[in-house]
């Protein structure tokens, strides 16, 4: 502020005045008395000179207090303007925070703020809401370690917490110490899945925002279910409700290669129901469909090992693959599944091989080579099969060297006309 000069006192100037009027009455009376002598003279000029410097003074003061009006003047019209400036800013503030508060209560997740000493400063309606008797009326201003702890006491969570300290401090901790935005999903009570997000903001505030997201947890199991329900279906025959061909084929690349990795190997039962076309024929195809349910759950009766896979290959042929199985475990499997068919006695009178539903057996096994391709597995154990048929049926027969060395697209059939 820059320096003024002090504004003259009046009062010198009047007594200048009074006396310069005293000194002038005098020099007249002296004059008009004596009538001659210098000395009147001289004091009136004194006189005439004390009313001119008071004068002087005078006009001083007053353009000293003109001065200090206008600077008075001036200073109150700013005192005015920042008063009103002051009074605009705090309008505008009321009215953004009104405005931010109205925003926070519009958005449907719940919002909380807190303070560098962990004070909540803020909290819209949405939380409220969401937890009903979490928050008192007025309550802003507590810290979110009171608001966990009675997240604890009031049973909100699905499942007991078996450590509330250590649940506590962990939500505590700050948001910079595990990542900004980083989002932590718990189940609540009554099937309520919650997503808190917390951050950090560059003054120090703690921003809490929580989404309830039951209905989008819910949609997904129901989609995993449905993915699940459909993966299953489509590796399930429709019919006998074992594993279907792709299955199969799915299965034997897995376990070709592990095999090939890991130098075990491989057995493959290709089965085949004996004169099924007559069966069909004799007694429709409804009770051909019925003879397939039960066939496959003898089938199914036989397998004990766990990876062991029965599916069913196509018409009226199955397929057991047994990782890790020798040959001798194959042929022991073989030869169970014909006891297991005849114990079942399946009737089929049109059969010229027994009055009962009898396989045909083919079995291969390999120790599984990557330079070699699993279809070959599956070609040998179909040869042996219908050497198997060759032979008269209801038997077994084991793949030899030929049978491993034929062609996949050359025909099985011999002199023997073969169904």
């Amino acid at each position: 502020m820059a320096h003024r000069p002090a504004a003259l006192s009046p009062r010198p100037a009047a007594w200048l005045t009074l006396v310069g009027l005293l000194l002038e009455v005098l020099a007249w009376v002296w004059a008009y008395q004596v009538q001659s002598g210098i000395t009147p003279l001289i004091i009136g000029c004194i006189g005439i000179v004390l009313w001119a410097v008071a004068m002087v003074m005078l006009l001083l003061s007053n353009q000293a207090t003109q001065s200090q009006l206008r600077h008075r003047s001036l200073e109150a019209k700013r005192a005015v303007e920042h008063n009103q400036s002051m009074e605009k800013a705090l309008l505008y503030a009321n009215r953004t925070r009104e405005l931010l508060i109205s925003a926070l209560d519009a958005l449907p997740i719940g919002i909380a703020i807190y303070d560098q000493q962990d004070r909540q400063v803020i909290r819209n309606r949405c939380l409220g809401e969401m937890f009903p008797g979490l928050f008192k009326e007025g309550s802003t201003g507590e810290s979110l370690e009171s608001v966990l702890r009675r997240v604890l006491d009031m049973g909100l969570l699905a499942q007991p917490v078996d450590d509330p300290q250590a649940w506590v401090l962990q939500r505590l901790q700050s948001p910079d110490e595990h990542g900004d935005g980083q989002p932590t999903l718990e189940a609540y009570a009554h099937d309520r899945w919650i997503h808190t997000y917390q951050v950090s903001t560059r003054q120090g505030y703690r921003v809490v925002a929580v989404v309830d997201v039951t209905d989008l947890i819910r949609k997904e199991n129901l989609l995993a279910q449905a993915n699940e329900l459909l993966s299953r279906k489509s590796a399930t025959d429709g019919l006998t409700g074992i594993a279907n061909r792709r299955k199969f084929d799915d299965m034997l690349v897995s376990e070709w290669q592990r095999a090939a990795r890991s130098g075990g190997s491989l057995s493959l039962l290709m089965v085949d129901i004996d004169h099924f076309k007559r069966f069909n024929d004799q007694y429709g195809h409804l009770a051909g469909d019925e003879c397939l349910r039960q066939v496959s759950q003898v089938l199914a009766n036989c397998v004990r090992r766990a990876g062991e896979l029965l599916a069913r290959y196509g018409g009226e042929e199955f397929v057991l693959l047994l990782p890790g199985a020798n040959l001798a475990h194959a042929q022991e499997m073989a030869q169970r599944c014909l006891h297991r068919i005849t114990r079942k006695q399946l009737p089929h009178v049109a059969s010229p091989t027994a009055a009962h539903v009898t396989f045909s057996i083919g079995v291969a096994h390999v120790m599984p080579s990557v330079a070699e391709r699993p279809e070959t597995l599956v070609n040998a154990a179909d040869t042996a099969m219908y050497r198997a048929k060759m032979a008269g049926r209801a038997c077994y027969a084991v793949a030899n060297l030929a049978d491993w060395k034929i062609d996949k697209d050359a025909s099985r059939s011999r002199p023997a006309a073969l169904e």
